[in-house]
C-alpha cells in the first residue's frame, strides 16, 4: 500500500537526514511517486512525521506486549530476562526506526514530543500494571512499595539497554544484556527473600 510505503520511506529518510534533511522530494523519489502525491495521504510534512512516529511506537508496543504475553506464565526471573532480551533484539533489528525515534524526539516539532510523551505514559502504565499483577500474585508477602522498587529497577536497567543499543556495537550489547540480566536476577533474589519465584 502506498501510504505504508511512504511512512517506511519517511522513517528511513528521517534516520538518515533528520527532520530538515528528510524532504518530501526524497521520500517521494524512494517510493517512486510525485512529491505532490504525498499530500493525498498526509496533510503536510509535520503530519507525515507524526504518523511515522506513531508507527514506530506501535511496533515497539506490539513487540514488548508479545514478549510479555509469551512468557507471562514463566517465573519472574524469566519474564524480566526475556523482556530485556526483547529490548535489545527489537532495537537492534529495527535500527532505522530506533535512530529515527531518537532524532524525532529531539526534533523541533512539539507535536512529536507530545506524541512520545503520551505513548510513554500509556506504555509505562501498561507495563507497571502487568508486572505488578504478576509479582503480587506470586509474592503476597511483598507490599506495594517493594513491588514498585522491583519494577523501577527493571525500568532503570531497561533504559540503559535501550541507550546502549544506540551507543555500542552488537558484541558489546550482548555483554551488557548479560550484565543487566544478572543484576536483575540478583535484585529479585534479594527482594523476594526465601519465597519461591513461581
Amino acid at each position: 500500500m502506498t501510504k505504508d510505503k511512504i511512512i517506511q520511506a519517511t522513517i528511513r529518510n528521517f534516520a538518515k537526514y533528520g527532520y530538515e534533511g528528510a524532504s518530501m522530494r526524497k521520500i517521494a523519489e524512494e517510493v517512486n511517486i510525485k512529491p505532490a502525491s504525498i499530500y493525498y495521504f498526509f496533510e503536510n510534512k509535520q503530519n507525515l512525521f507524526i504518523q511515522a512516529i506513531k508507527v514506530i511506537l506501535e511496533h515497539h508496543f506490539t513487540s514488548m506486549k508479545g514478549t510479555f504475553e509469551q512468557y507471562q506464565t514463566e517465573k519472574l526471573h524469566t519474564i524480566f530476562s526475556e523482556l530485556f532480551d526483547n529490548i535489545v533484539r527489537h532495537h537492534t533489528s529495527n535500527q532505522e526506526e530506533t535512530k529515527a525515534y531518537v532524532l524525532m524526539v529531539n526534533s523541533a516539532i512539539p507535536e512529536i514530543k507530545e506524541e512520545v510523551r503520551n505513548y510513554l505514559a500509556t506504555y509505562n502504565v501498561w507495563l507497571v500494571e502487568q508486572l505488578t499483577e504478576e509479582i503480587a500474585s506470586r509474592n503476597p508477602h511483598l507490599d506495594t512499595s517493594e513491588i514498585k522498587e522491583i519494577i523501577d529497577y527493571f525500568i532503570f536497567l531497561g533504559n540503559g539497554l535501550f541507550w546502549g543499543v544506540i551507543i555500542y556495537e552488537k558484541s558489546e550489547m550482548q555483554k551488557n544484556l548479560k550484565q543487566a540480566t544478572n543484576l536483575m536476577n540478583q535484585y529479585l533474589n534479594q527482594s523476594l527473600g526465601s519465597e519461591k519465584d513461581e
